[in-house]
């Protein structure tokens, strides 16, 4: 018990010794930064669900009005928000070659539809495919994608007129959020894929199903997401994917 007992203080003070360590990393620097919760960082919040990824950024961008930058950390791993904007546009522009790739989130091997995408490639790799894709969005090109979208947005109206008038009333209840989602997969089946899909109609069609699983993170698969972000190394031994 004696034993058990030093040994739990030993680990305890590695611990907090370990943190303390990490999370001085931006007071070393002079940077300032919000305050930390050990392990956590300043995903606590995000992770219970209490708060939005993208609301927690912007109170830590709005925290600090007169810094040209500020900390953060995601879980152990320190990261900078840019506020500044000639900073930011010396890092986009001016030294873009040295900001040329992105942080790695997940293993290409064990989830290439995210670990194979333009945001994850990088180098010249991530150069290649940008130099192929880039053609496929010049104004010629999506004046051209006009027509297939409005044919899409047709489609659209002519499904809910005929909704309107199988309910027997002047009006339809719907989620507009599950409408515009559906028009938006349809407009990159047709504009992308060349697919001719009609996801208002045909609700369980199998594109429309699959996009769906793809963009739709539940619970387990933000935890999943945070782990392989935060922790790779971990993740890759546990041979862990967002999706099976």
């Amino acid at each position: 018990m004696l034993l058990f007992l030093i040994w739990g203080a030993v680990l305890l003070g590695a611990l907090m010794l370990y943190f303390r360590q990490v999370y001085s990393h931006f007071k070393k620097r002079g940077v300032k930064t919000e305050p930390v919760v050990p392990f956590f960082g300043n995903m606590l919040r995000i992770i219970m669900r209490k708060e939005h990824m993208a609301v927690s950024l912007n109170t830590c961008y709005n925290s600090f009005s007169e810094e040209r930058f500020v900390g953060r950390f995601e879980f152990t791993k320190p990261l900078v928000i840019v506020r500044d904007l000639e900073l930011i546009k010396k890092i986009t522009i001016k030294d873009f070659e040295h900001f040329l790739d992105h942080r790695v989130f997940i293993d290409e091997h064990k989830d290439p539809l995210f670990g194979r995408n333009l945001f994850s490639l990088k180098g010249q790799e991530w150069k290649d495919m940008r130099s192929t894709l880039s053609p496929a969005f010049t104004s010629s090109k999506m004046k051209l994608m006009l027509p297939f979208m409005m044919e899409v947005g047709d489609h659209m109206v002519l499904n809910l007129k005929k909704n309107i008038k199988e309910s027997n009333t002047a009006y339809l209840d719907l989620d507009a959020k599950d409408l515009t989602t559906r028009f938006a997969n349809d407009v990159i089946a047709t504009c992308a894929f060349g697919l001719k899909v009609d996801s208002q109609a045909d609700r369980d069609n199998q594109f429309y199903a699959q996009g769906l699983i793809a963009s739709t993170f539940k619970f387990k698969q933000l935890l999943l997401f945070f782990l392989s972000s935060a922790f790779p190394s971990v993740a890759k031994r546990l041979n862990i994917k967002l999706f099976s």
